[in-house]
């Protein structure tokens, strides 16, 4: 978007309510765009405080586009990991100081790391935001885990926009309902989605959901043997033997170490790593426990040299660097951060294991952004057989179909802009 493109729609609006959204793709145009709204205020406020991921901050490719336009106004930048925020009393009462002492200007870029309002940076981030003379957010994608996301991320730009708590909002947006696990959820129906959308419409100064890659999904199933039934049942029944309640985290975490390794699954991961291994492609597998790890590296069928491994307690960069050159293979656990790893030199991706966080599953996708050369993206979901890997994929899919909704009601709007 030029200067002029920009200036009518989003400027205004900046001049009218002195924040907003941009829902774009994690790359240079977005902090272009953003830079363009800093540029349009400049002289109206004393400095500017951005504020992202550390991991992006690490990034060459980002620093490289924070430089470039950043240029001419560096002198009034100042910017503070997201983690700092909250773990660093030293740097957020830096920032608190800036609010205080002089008008900012501030920019939150990947805006999903505010949308727990439980977390220490999202309440620190809210307490000064009416403070903040202008404030804007950047996404890639307005949610991950339900239309709940999006209350902090309004609260930050408008508290008056909403007028209630989280739990109010709640009460509107996510009503409960059963499902066949016999467990009450909060869901959103497509009427509240697009009610909510429609209230924070105009402060939305873009959104481009385009990444430049097709994904194409293939969900693979597994039965367990007759022993590993067995073994699992057996595993469940002494597990629940000895306690009267259980929280569900841990009963999810320790059910799904029982089967996670089951023989089926193996034999088609190492069959379907060396279909792609031998057409010349990379792969990434997704593993939720570390155990996983350690019994591919043990299990003799990869060589040493093969595949790297990527996980918190990993050399990340030396693992990246030697993914990125002429090693095909990478086991990479759902946590760590691996904003450093350029994707575009991988088209496959096998999540071995599953997690109820869609957005560690869906996070790494953006890192395939080519938007001069698209490209298809192999996804393989592994799912045993079991009750608890059945709740897991149909609570994704009700993830994903929120994400998709709201994502066409952004669209449709700015469709009809053209």
């Amino acid at each position: 978007m030029s200067e002029q493109e920009l200036k009518l729609p989003a400027l205004e609006k900046l001049d009218r309510l002195k924040a907003g959204v941009l829902f774009m793709n994690l790359g240079p145009e977005r902090i272009e765009l953003a830079f363009k709204l800093i540029r349009s205020k400049i002289k109206e406020v004393d400095y500017v405080a951005w504020i992202a991921p550390n991991a992006l901050f690490m990034s060459k490719v980002y620093k490289s586009a924070l430089e470039q336009y950043s240029t001419g106004i560096r002198s009034k930048m100042f910017f503070f990991p997201i983690e700092g925020v909250s773990n660093a009393d030293a740097r957020y009462l830096r920032l608190c100081n800036l609010v205080d002492k002089y008008k900012i200007f501030c920019v939150v870029d990947d805006s999903l790391t505010i949308k727990n309002t439980e977390a220490g940076r999202t309440k620190r981030l809210l307490a000064l935001a009416n403070r903040i003379q202008y404030r804007i957010i950047l996404s890639s994608l307005p949610l991950t885990q339900g239309l709940v996301d999006l209350y902090s991320q309004i609260q930050f730009m408008n508290s008056k926009l909403l007028n209630m708590t989280e739990t109010q909002f709640a009460n509107i947006y996510l009503p409960y309902f059963e499902d066949e696990f016999k467990v009450w959820k909060r869901w959103s129906l497509p009427e509240h989605e697009e009610a909510l959308v429609e209230k924070m419409r105009p402060y939305i100064y873009d959104a481009d959901f385009d990444f430049g890659y097709k994904v194409r999904d293939h969900d693979v199933f597994f039965e367990l043997s007759a022993e590993e039934k067995k073994a699992y049942a057996a595993e469940k029944d002494e597990f629940l033997s000895k306690r009267y309640q259980v929280p569900f985290m841990e009963v999810v975490h320790t059910f799904q170490q029982f089967y996670t390794i089951c023989k089926s699954k193996v034999e088609a991961l190492f069959d379907l790593v060396s279909e792609i291994v031998l057409r010349g492609e990379k792969v990434i597998i997704y593993v939720r426990f570390l155990e996983e790890v350690k019994f591919f590296q043990e299990c003799g069928w990869f060589e040493k040299g093969e595949y790297v491994v990527l996980t918190g307690r990993t050399e990340k960069y030396r693992a990246i660097k030697a993914f990125e050159k002429d090693v095909n293979v990478m086991f990479c656990s759902y946590g760590v951060d691996n904003l450093g790893l350029n994707m575009q030199l991988c088209n496959n991706v096998i999540f071995f294991s599953q997690t109820f966080d869609y957005k560690r599953k869906i996070q790494m996708m953006h890192y395939f952004y080519r938007p001069e050369s698209p490209c298809e993206i192999n996804v393989y979901n592994f799912w045993v057989k079991t009750g608890l890997d059945e709740m897991i994929r149909k609570n994704l899919m009700m993830k994903q179909d929120v994400l998709n909704n709201v994502c066409n009601i952004i669209s449709k709007e700015e469709a009809l802009r053209l």
